[in-house]
């Protein structure tokens, strides 16, 4: 296991390395400069001569793969740049943003755990009846309705009829971040539950369960012990693709209720063409999924003993 641990965590380099080849490149091939991306931005003339001296104290009149070297070399030291727009530094602006993306993403990922494994795992259970056609009209429905759509339904009965939530964010609070969560939990928990019926019916099919059946054992027993854990890799996965998709923000949600998040920091600055905040977002999505996608691989062997017994014989 170990082995395996060291193999997957020394193909990340190259891999991170292609991706902030290709985020600088991207921006250098977007169609400007730093240097006309400010006098854009301030609306300020300059002359050719002036131009010129910023662009060779900003290093972009050297060779490409040289800017691309002094550019990795200063962000591995921490270095992201200067945003154009507002003249800070680009990594302490993109840290004050993480607390609030952190938040929301811990509270959507619970909500969706508490509503779509038990409903999924019941409908399983009571397949083809009344329950199960009720739950998945319910996922059929959440599915279907666009995030904005289920976000304003929450802000009309929670906020504005029973005044139980601020319309708008506050703060970076548990109050404050209630209604966008349940709006991503909804949203995700109808296509999740789905795929936790479909894992559960798959393992309820399996002779293991028969034959724990015949020896007498309780099928709350089999339902907990056996057939939950054998579905934990599907669940697993599905629930690892959200965490990376909500770390890396929802522009939609975050703008709706002005939630001071990673995903509006990234609207805005593509909005104001703001490169080094671009590229800090785009790293920062590149390195959350490559961990996330790590961790859930080196999970799976803990989680099914299937999966650590192959490996084993392989």
């Amino acid at each position: 296991m170990r082995r395996y641990v060291i193999k997957r965590l020394l193909q990340l380099i190259p891999i991170l390395l292609v991706i902030t080849f290709l985020s600088f490149a991207m921006m250098r091939l977007a169609g400007s400069d730093a240097v006309l991306q400010k006098m854009e931005n301030t609306g300020m003339a300059l002359s050719a001569e002036v131009m010129e001296k910023a662009r060779m104290e900003l290093g972009l009149d050297k060779p490409f793969l040289t800017q691309y070297g002094v550019w990795l070399g200063k962000l591995l030291h921490g270095d992201m740049g200067t945003s154009y727009i507002s003249g800070r530094e680009v990594f302490p602006v993109f840290l004050s943003k993480l607390p609030a993306t952190l938040l929301l993403t811990a509270v959507s990922i619970a909500l969706t755990v508490v509503i779509s494994v038990p409903l999924g795992v019941l409908a399983a259970v009571k397949q083809n009846r009344f329950t199960d056609y009720l739950i998945r009209l319910c996922g059929f429905l959440g599915n279907s309705m666009p995030n904005f759509f289920t976000a304003l339904l929450f802000m009309y009965f929670f906020s504005i009829r029973l005044k139980l939530f601020p319309v708008i964010a506050v703060d970076v609070g548990i109050k404050s971040a209630a209604l966008p969560a349940l709006t991503l939990a909804v949203a995700m928990s109808a296509k999740y539950l789905r795929q936790v019926r479909i894992a559960v019916l798959d393992e309820l099919s399996k002779d293991y369960v028969a034959g724990a059946q015949a020896r007498g054992i309780p099928f709350s027993v089999i339902l907990t012990k056996s057939i939950l854990r054998a579905s934990l890799v599907t669940m697993i996965t599905l629930l690892s693709l959200s965490v990376g998709s909500l770390l890396g923000g929802t522009a939609i949600v975050e703008s709706i209720f002005l939630w001071d998040g990673v995903g509006r920091l990234a609207v805005d600055a593509i909005n104001m063409r703001d490169y080094p905040m671009i590229q800090a977002y785009v790293m920062w999505m590149a390195i959350i999924y490559v961990c996330v996608n790590l961790v859930t691989d080196l999970s799976y062997g803990f989680l099914d003993p299937r999966i650590r017994l192959g490996d084993r014989e392989g």
